[in-house]
């Protein structure tokens, strides 16, 4: 009996230990994940070190998961080299983040070189990504006002 309750205790502890709190916040770690992903174009560890398998996605032309995810992306990004991104701003609401983007491609036509705004709202949970949503609209080559989109 005391050798069962030792391995009971040993695997409890085990787990405790394997289960260590985040130390970061929902606003850190999606903007080490968007460093890692979009500035350093590595799609595989940032899904793997930053984003929950069980990733629900909510773009329409897109597939659910984390899995799903990766084997999208990572040919799109080998394809695209003069594909670049900035960062305009993240925004954080509790464990809800933004992130307000331009996109653009410097090859291709005047359309691709003007790109797109983007913004990627993520929910954290833990260290982990566990959703996206986004929305996209293409930089028009003239515009109303001469506030930018960013």
């Amino acid at each position: 009996m005391r050798l069962v309750s030792f391995a009971i205790a040993l695997a409890l502890t085990t787990t405790a230990a394997q289960a260590k709190p985040c130390k970061m916040t929902p606003k850190q770690v999606v903007t080490k994940f968007m460093d890692e992903f979009y500035m350093q174009k590595k799609v595989r560890s940032s899904f793997e070190k930053w984003v929950d398998p069980g990733y629900i996605q909510h773009n329409p032309f897109a597939a659910t998961g984390r899995d799903a995810a990766i084997a999208f992306l990572e040919p799109f990004v080998a394809n695209n080299p003069s594909q670049k991104t900035k960062i305009h701003r993240i925004i954080a609401d509790g464990n809800m983040v933004a992130v307000h983007s331009h996109g653009w491609n410097e090859t291709g036509d005047a359309a691709a070189k003007r790109g797109f705004a983007v913004v990627d709202i993520f929910r954290v949970e833990g260290c982990r990504v566990m959703e996206h949503w986004d929305v996209l609209s293409p930089v028009p080559e003239a515009a109303a006002n001469t506030n930018t989109m960013f």
